[in-house]
C-alpha cells in the first residue's frame, strides 16, 4: 500500500493498433490491436507506460479507447488486497464476453504471485508476471499465435538488478510517474510485495535524470518518484546513495520541474531529508506516511520497522519543517489479534496528529503471508463499524485542513474537466482537490486563489498561468495557456 493517495484501485485504459510488421511471428493481414488495463499503484502505472515503449520502440502503434475491439487485451494486475484480485478477474471475464475472439492476457502483480489461480480462470488465455513484462515484444506473437494458454512466471533472482525502459509520456495522465525503486527486503507479515516485485533495488542516478528529462521534454510540469520501498533508495547501489541524495540531484538538475514524492515509511523521515523542503520551493508540500497502524502491538505483529512514537515524531517534525504540508497516512483495520485496546490506540493518535487525509483498508488476509494464519481474525461487522470511525476522523481532518487553505494562492496542476462547463479538477502543491475556473489545458500549472470549500473541494475563480522556462516540446499560446506540440 506504498501509493502516494494510499493504494488506489486506479484505471489506466489505452489500446494500441500495431502495423503488422513482423508476418512470420503474427499471422495477420489485418493491423493487430493491444488494449491495456491499468490496476492499482503508481508503480503499475509506469509498468504500463514501459510496455508500451518497448512495443512502440519496435512497432508502429496508435493509441485508441479501451472500448474499442482488440485482438489482445492486457490485464497490468494489482494484489495488495483481494478486492483487486476480484477486479482482475471481473474485468478479465467481461472483456473476454465482449470479445470472445480476442486473447486476454493477466500480467503483473498477481499473475506473478498467483498464477495457478489464473490458469484455472478459462477466460485467460496468458499469464505474465512480472519477471517478464518486458519481454512484451517476444511473448505477444506467443500469445497471437498460441492455441493453449500461455504462462511466463519465473521467480525473481537475488541477483536482480533494476532495469526499466525510458518511457516518453504517460497516456490520459496529467503528471508523470517516475519509478526510481522497485522490490522489497522488508517482508511484512500481510504483505506479497516481496513476492510480487522481488527484491529491493534502485534505479541508477544517471538513469533517473535521463528518464526526467526526457519527460520535461514532452512537457511535464510535475513528476512523482515512486518506488515500493521508497525509503530504502540506494541501500543495494555500490556508491551507496540515498533517498536525500536522489532527491536533491533531481531538484537541482530541474529547478521549473515540481516534484513530489511517493509514500514513506516514517522511521526514514530523517532530518537531512526534511531540510529539502526549505532549500527548494519546487518540493512539493506533500507526504504520505505508510503507517499501517497506530498500536504498538499491532506494529509488532505485522513486522513493521517502526512503533508510534516514531510515526508521531516524523509526522510532528513535518508539520514543522513544512508549512500547510498535505500529510496523509495509510491504515489498515481488523489486522489479526487487533483488540479494542489496539483500535483506541490507532484512533487516537491519527486523532491528535495533523494529516489532512487518511485511507482505510480493511484487512485482506494475502495466500502465503504469514498474517493469513495469525489466530484472533476480528469480525467483520467489527471491522466495518472500526473503519467507520476512522474514515470519519478521516473526514474531519480533510475539512479542518481544506478550510485553512482558504484565502490562499496555491499552485496546482490542471487535471480532467468537470462537468459543469469551463471548469476542471485540479489537485494543489499540498494535494488538495480543487475545482478551476477557466479554458485550461490538462497538465498546465497554475496558480490560484482558493475562494471556498463546498462538498470535499476547494474552489479556485481567480487562476494565473505559471510562467516557468520552457522546457523543449511545449509551446505557449497568448494566454499563457501551455499547449504541448503534436
Amino acid at each position: 500500500m506504498e501509493d502516494g493517495r494510499g493504494v488506489e484501485i486506479g484505471f489506466h485504459p489505452f489500446i494500441v493498433e500495431v502495423e503488422q510488421v513482423r508476418t512470420n511471428q503474427i499471422n495477420s493481414d489485418s493491423p493487430v490491436r493491444i488494449a491495456f488495463w491499468t490496476l492499482g499503484c503508481r508503480l503499475n502505472q509506469y509498468d504500463t507506460e514501459g510496455m508500451r515503449t518497448l512495443l512502440t520502440a519496435e512497432i508502429p502503434v496508435q493509441v485508441v479507447p479501451w472500448d474499442s475491439d482488440a485482438d489482445v487485451y492486457v490485464l497490468n494486475s494489482c494484489t495488495v488486497t483481494g478486492k483487486a484480485d476480484q477486479e482482475c478477474r471481473r474485468l478479465a471475464r467481461q472483456v473476454k464476453r465482449k470479445h470472445p475472439g480476442s486473447k486476454v492476457v493477466v500480467a503483473g502483480c498477481y499473475a506473478q504471485t498467483q498464477p495457478d489461480q489464473l490458469q484455472d480462470i478459462p477466460e485467460v488465455d496468458g499469464i505474465v508476471g512480472n519477471t517478464a513484462k518486458d519481454g512484451i515484444v517476444e511473448w505477444l506473437p506467443e500469445i497471437m499465435s498460441g492455441t493453449g494458454k500461455i504462462v511466463k512466471v519465473a521467480e525473481f533472482t537475488p541477483q536482480v538488478v533494476f532495469t526499466s525502459p525510458q518511457i516518453d509520456e504517460f497516456q490520459g495522465r496529467s503528471r508523470a510517474f517516475v519509478k526510481v525503486q522497485d522490490g522489497c527486503n522488508l517482508r511484512c507479515a500481510y504483505c506479497l510485495i516481496w513476492r510480487a516485485r522481488g527484491p529491493a533495488r534502485s534505479r541508477p542516478l544517471s538513469d533517473v535524470l535521463a528518464q526526467l528529462a526526457t519527460l520535461t521534454a514532452r512537457g511535464y510540469r510535475e513528476v512523482v518518484l515512486a518506488g515500493v520501498h521508497l525509503g530504502g533508495y540506494g541501500r543495494d547501489l555500490s556508491n551507496r546513495t540515498g533517498l536525500h541524495d536522489l532527491l536533491r540531484s533531481v531538484l537541482t538538475t530541474f529547478p521549473a520541474l515540481r516534484v513530489r514524492l511517493s509514500s514513506i515509511h516514517p522511521n526514514e523521515i530523517t532530518p537531512e531529508l526534511l531540510s529539502l523542503w526549505p532549500e527548494f520551493p519546487h518540493l512539493r508540500p506533500h507526504l504520505h506516511i505508510s503507517l499501517q497502524s497506530g498500536a504498538d502491538s499491532i506494529l509488532e505483529r505485522m513486522k513493521r520497522p517502526y512503533r508510534s512514537k516514531a510515526a508521531r515524531r516524523a509526522v510532528m517534525e513535518i508539520a514543522r519543517t513544512i508549512p500547510y504540508c498535505g500529510i496523509g497516512a495509510d491504515l489498515i483495520v481488523g489486522f489479526p489479534g487487533e483488540t479494542r485496546r489496539d483500535f483506541a490506540e490507532s484512533a487516537d493518535l491519527v486523532q491528535s496528529l495533523p494529516f489532512s487525509y487518511l485511507h482505510v483498508f480493511r484487512f485482506s488476509a494475502r495466500p502465503g503471508t504469514p498474517a493469513a494464519e495469525l489466530p484472533g481474525r476480528v469480525h467483520p461487522e467489527t471491522v466495518s463499524a472500526r473503519s467507520a470511525i476512522l474514515r470519519d476522523i478521516a473526514a474531519r481532518k480533510q475539512r479542518i485542513f481544506t478550510e485553512r487553505l482558504c484565502g490562499q494562492w496555491r499552485e496546482a496542476v490542471v487535471e480532467a474537466a468537470c462537468d459543469q462547463p469551463n471548469w476542471h479538477h485540479g489537485t494543489t502543491d499540498n494535494y488538495a482537490n480543487v475545482r478551476i475556473l477557466g479554458h485550461w489545458q490538462e497538465g498546465s500549472l497554475v496558480r490560484c486563489r482558493l475562494e471556498k470549500r463546498i462538498t470535499g473541494n476547494l474552489l479556485a475563480g481567480l487562476v494565473q498561468a505559471v510562467d516557468e522556462p520552457q522546457q523543449p516540446g511545449v509551446e505557449a499560446s497568448a494566454q499563457g495557456q501551455e499547449r504541448p506540440r503534436p
